[in-house]
């Protein structure tokens, strides 16, 4: 493991990891939007947490950490953030699991359930997990509602009184 500065990262070429390219659109469109303000009190986490990226090339691919990507990406960053460090790992692509991924963004969604459209972002969850991956994370053929509030820790009677803010198609 090393530990590499935001300025660093800036100037380094880093994509999202395409399996979980979904995974971040989610995050990026459904969470981040109504969760800055949080992330303005609880920004350790993205110091905290090791990243993980996978080099191929001369390109670096983010495989975990949400929030250093949008960090990273940001042309609106302070001087004291572009100092921070972040513990980075490399991987091979063969070492790469998307349940990480998957599962902190879970993380978020719990962490943050009252302030987002829950129901939106199941949707795009039960989209975006076919059969296998719904095998690998929870022995299942699909990603039901009762797996989905399980892991974010409310009842069904909460998911199913929430309004959505989307017209359902």
């Amino acid at each position: 493991m090393k530990s590499l500065s935001i300025a660093k990262l800036q100037t380094t070429t880093v994509i999202i990891y395409p399996d979980i390219v979904d995974l971040f659109a989610i995050y990026t469109c459904h969470i981040r939007p109504f969760i800055t303000e949080a992330f303005k009190l609880e920004q350790s986490a993205v110091w905290t947490k090791t990243t993980l990226f996978i080099k191929e090339d001369k390109r670096w691919f983010l495989v975990n950490n949400f929030e250093l990507f949008q960090l990273i990406k940001s042309h609106d960053v302070n001087f004291n953030v572009l100092r921070q460090e972040v513990l980075v790992r490399y991987i091979s692509k063969n070492q790469f699991e998307f349940d990480l991924c998957f599962y902190e963004l879970i993380e978020l969604i719990a962490q943050h359930n009252k302030k987002l459209d829950i129901k939106l972002i199941y949707r795009h969850l039960k989209n975006i997990l076919d059969k296998q991956m719904n095998q690998q994370l929870f022995g299942k053929n699909i990603f039901a509602v009762t797996t989905f509030c399980q892991l974010i820790n409310i009842t069904e009677q909460t998911y199913h009184a929430r309004r959505s803010k989307e017209v359902s198609s």
